[in-house]
């Protein structure tokens, strides 16, 4: 039970950000500013957040509310 909390843990505290942040840097630039965003600022936000241990938080909220508004975007630029 014990190594199952701990991969859940890590899961949150690696997986997460690390999810968001490959996610992000393969998306366009241009998709994140037509969903109202910044490639950017997103990619630093997730790198710092996950150093200073807050990454699945943020990691988080990118992957449930930034990603689907940017994957919108590209299905109507067509990428």
């Amino acid at each position: 039970m014990g190594l199952l909390i701990a991969l859940f843990i890590f899961f949150l505290g690696v997986g997460v950000p690390l999810w968001a942040f490959l996610d992000a840097v393969s998306r366009p630039a241009v998709a994140f500013y037509g969903a109202g965003s910044n490639k950017t600022a997103w990619v630093a936000v997730i790198v710092v957040a996950f150093f200073l241990g807050i990454g699945f938080l943020l990691g988080g909220f990118y992957l449930l509310f930034t990603r689907p508004k940017v994957r919108r975007q590209m299905q109507s630029l067509r990428f």
